[in-house]
């Protein structure tokens, strides 16, 4: 038995392997990464110890949701004049691209995520993409050989290991095993829903003088948080899942103890093509981030699985004709602002336009487009021909499109404008 199985052996059923630097280097380079990496994910595939997630307390979602409440998030919002850096976007042929039509970008951390993710992160991380299985599907159903996919990464540079000559031999040095391992890992090799920003939301909500919102697909419970932490007053959304929808109960319920005055929240637990249209007007800002054709598998296998659009609409044209458009067209018909967060998907290889489609379809209210800036993803320095590349890759910000129409004229970048004259 090699000292990985014997340290195995002798944890409580159901622990979480880690280890410090000084254990991790000598096992390591005891039976090799090779096997290391095997046995660790043949452990795993037997005894399902609990996935690590990232551990948010009560008290770090309450200060979390105070600093939202706090935030001035105009120092977020920049208009075209104030941009010092190339706008990129996902594609570069859009037909309303930001070059030709951008207003400006909204420049946000993510700071503010435990506020929604201490209600979520269990079921976000639990859904899968198309063709990518999610972190908590891989470790609780998975094959070791699945794990043990996942695995790679600890001993390929998220770790701080590399090799190095000690007596004239090669060994691995650096790193360790911890629940900060395992997600990162895990981060890379498989797919991990992203959040929507509470602070993006409470922006576009402060941006357009709302107090009345609608969100057609409530998601991580992400914008329920930005509107709570805003001057609105009052949110309409729907989803499907039941899952989610418990949860959102439970920020309403959470939420409203903050506040000296609760808020009114009005939600439905069914898809937006199935809302009760009829009862919805008056609304200043609908705001909402849809679901990307397939590209997220909401509610997989779950109860009322049928009532998610990537299961009811399996067809794109379907999915656009009578989901996306009809409910994006029935949002601006009651409200003054219509802003939409959404990329081209692409599926299997196929790109679908939805972007240009959107915006042809709302045309005569089109007023622009506002990008939301994300991360670019890291990338290796060996990437680059040189140095001038590098700068050029990084000189840029990167963004998702949120695409605007409009009723009536307001300038939604005004108070930062307004900052640069003094």
């Amino acid at each position: 038995m090699n000292n990985l199985k014997q340290l195995l052996s002798h944890l409580p059923k159901g622990n979480l392997p880690v280890m410090d630097q000084q254990t991790f280097e000598s096992i390591t380079n005891d039976i090799g990464k090779e096997q290391f990496r095997l046995d660790l994910a043949q452990y795993i595939a037997e005894n399902r110890p609990k996935f690590p997630l990232k551990e948010i307390s009560y008290e770090v979602m309450r200060q979390a949701f105070k600093g939202l409440q706090k935030q001035d998030v105009w120092e977020y919002v920049k208009p075209l004049e104030q941009l010092d850096k190339n706008v990129k976007e996902k594609y570069d042929d859009y037909k309303y691209n930001f070059k030709e039509y951008g207003l400006g970008i909204i420049d946000a951390p993510s700071i503010y995520n435990d506020v929604s993710n201490y209600f979520h992160q269990d079921i976000r991380l639990n859904c899968s993409s198309y063709s990518f299985k999610s972190p908590l599907d891989v470790w609780y159903n998975g094959t070791a050989k699945d794990i043990w996919r996942c695995l790679g990464p600890i001993w390929r540079g998220i770790n701080g290991m590399k090799p190095v000559m000690v007596d004239g031999k090669e060994e691995l040095r650096g790193g360790r095993l911890d629940e900060k391992s395992y997600v990162s890992a895990f981060r890379l090799q498989t797919y991990i829903a992203t959040q929507f920003k509470p602070n993006v939301a409470k922006a576009i909500y402060q941006m357009t003088n709302a107090k009345r919102v609608l969100d057609t697909s409530c998601g991580w419970g992400d914008r329920l948080a930005g509107f709570f932490a805003s001057d609105a007053e009052e949110y309409i959304g729907c989803d499907p899942n039941p899952n989610t929808f418990k949860q959102y109960m439970k920020q309403i319920e959470v939420y409203n103890s903050f506040l000296s005055k609760p808020k009114k929240v009005t939600l439905y637990n069914c898809g937006a093509e199935d809302m009760p249209w009829e009862k919805i007007d008056n609304i200043d800002c609908a705001f909402t981030s849809p679901p990307y054709f397939s590209t997220e598998r909401y509610n997989e296998g779950g109860e009322k699985e049928e009532n998610q659009s990537w299961f009811k609409f399996d067809e794109y044209s379907k999915w656009r004709d009578d989901f996306y458009l009809p409910v994006s067209k029935k949002s601006f018909e009651r409200s003054k602002h219509t802003f939409i967060n959404i990329m081209d998907p692409t599926i299997k290889g196929k790109r679908y336009l939805s972007c240009d489609e959107l915006v042809d379809s709302l045309k005569d209210n089109f007023v622009g487009q506002i990008g939301m800036r994300i991360m670019q993803r890291p990338k290796s320095d060996k990437l680059f021909k040189d140095e001038e590349e590098k700068a050029e890759f990084m000189n840029r910000t990167y963004i998702e499109n949120v695409w605007c129409f409009s009723k009536e004229k307001l300038d939604y970048f005004r108070h930062s404008r307004r900052a640069t004259l003094f």
